[in-house]
């Protein structure tokens, strides 16, 4: 074998601050189960190799799928004691390292910013601090479980001219008591120095946190897709995928219901069989629907972004009698479950809107009860590829003999690009291999109408 003379060498490690299991990198990995390790690095070193003045752009990348696929962490020679820390957001993720010459910088994009939260273990600002950027489910995620005692709030480059909240929840995933804190646009800082004399006595009692902004439609300003339901068929570009066939649509009917069986769910760990509504496309995007509110609350279904079976994302709309009673999720699937973000109050409007909005890697969703002013449900990065299949979808998580089905009313799916865009968009779907032939679809079209 030939001898290996490595530009660097990357120790890392199971836990934080280079403590727990180590390894040792000096050659492309194309899948860490090999060194010991998958899906548990939480700290590294990176030394500068014997070969390394030979080129010193060289650097460690980390990806987060195997293969050098999906979103990547791209580092040079230095210390990184936690990179589980919000400006890498790369802990436990690891599944394949390579090394090459890059003059990218540390960390990937983050994107927008409305607002920078930063807490405190002790009172008046002092003890162990973290920064919140984005959601958070569970502050054991930032190592504060029920243990922040002050904070201080201040607006981010990306504050929305509307206004901004943040709201700390005594329960993960956003649930229990709450405290709102509202930043105006006439605020430019909150300071709280201790939390345990507030009214509310909210010391030491955080296990969930959620950036709370109303923005506009953003800049998806062009229709480039949309499927209103009113027609004598659905337009060909769309591919109904039903294994259970819950679904049915009528002609002219200005709204297409889907309707899930007891147990059908889109998660990889429990079933695939749930019906969705989808078409093939690329590049950015937003997507929007419109769902009907029942007053038994019996929907539970919204927008989904799928890659294949064990990387998709879904923004939904739950059902009454589910855990979230009628609140709008986000989640990211990869290889399992992440809640990104929940969206509570929404079970009283009649009408809710759902958006989801991609740029590149990053993906953001939305829900309105107008379709004017949205609320952000969250953003989460996640290499998900050029080519995706995105539409609607409608599931009945549970025990089969616990849940009821549901029932899903769904008055339009539309596709969103850039002003300058719109023509990428059409050649893609011009040449889109989704595109059904006559024969099939009229198949289609039978099944659902019968």
């Amino acid at each position: 074998m030939p001898v290996i003379v490595p530009h660097l060498i990357v120790e890392v490690f199971e836990a934080i601050w280079f403590r727990g299991r180590k390894g040792t990198v000096v050659k492309p990995t194309a899948f860490t189960n090999d060194i010991g390790f998958h899906d548990n690095i939480s700290s590294v070193r990176i030394y500068k190799g014997p070969a390394f003045e030979r080129n010193p752009k060289y650097k460690a990348i980390f990806y987060e799928d195997i293969n050098f696929q999906g979103r990547r962490l791209v580092l040079g020679p230095g210390y990184y004691g936690d990179i589980n820390d919000v400006t890498f957001n790369f802990g436990d993720k690891i599944s394949s390292i390579n090394f090459a010459p890059m003059q990218e910088e540390a960390g990937p994009q983050w994107g927008s910013m409305p607002l920078i939260v930063e807490v405190f273990r002790d009172q008046d600002f002092k003890g162990r601090r973290a920064i919140v950027l984005r959601d958070v489910p569970n502050t054991s995620l930032i190592g504060l479980q029920d243990s922040i005692s002050s904070v201080q709030i201040s607006k981010g480059p990306e504050y929305p001219a509307k206004g901004c909240s943040v709201i700390f929840y005594a329960e993960p995933d956003f649930g229990g008591a709450s405290l709102p804190i509202q930043i105006k646009p006439e605020n430019n800082r909150k300071n709280i120095p201790n939390l345990h004399i507030l009214p509310q006595n909210f010391g030491d009692k955080i296990s969930s946190i959620k950036i709370e902004g109303w923005s506009s439609s953003g800049d998806f300003t062009q229709v480039v897709f949309q499927e209103e339901f009113n027609g004598t068929s659905m337009k060909p570009e769309l591919m109904w995928i039903d294994q259970a066939g819950g679904g049915s649509w009528q002609a002219r009917q200005g709204y297409l219901i889907m309707r899930a069986e007891p147990g059908l769910d889109l998660r990889r760990e429990v079933n695939l069989e749930a019906p969705r509504l989808v078409i093939k496309i690329s590049g950015d995007f937003s997507l929007e629907t419109r769902i009907h509110v029942s007053p038994n609350l019996e929907e539970h279904g919204g927008l989904l972004v799928w890659r294949n079976e064990s990387s998709f994302l879904r923004l939904e709309k739950t059902s009454g009698a589910h855990l979230y009673r009628g609140d709008v999720v986000f989640e990211r699937h990869h290889w399992g479950t992440t809640l990104i973000g929940r969206v509570r109050g929404m079970q009283k409007p009649r009408e809710l809107y759902l958006r989801i909005e991609r740029r590149d890697n990053e993906f953001s969703g939305f829900a309105s009860t107008d379709g004017v002013s949205w609320i952000s449900s969250g953003t989460t990065v996640m290499g998900m590829g050029e080519t995706l299949e995105v539409g609607l979808f409608a599931v009945s998580p549970g025990e089969k003999d616990k849940v009821k089905p549901t029932v899903t009313r769904f008055d339009y799916f539309r596709v969103l690009r850039r002003k300058g865009e719109v023509k990428q968009y059409k050649d893609f779907r011009q040449e889109s291999p989704s595109q059904l032939s006559e024969t099939k679809r009229m198949a289609t079209l039978r099944s659902l109408t019968s």
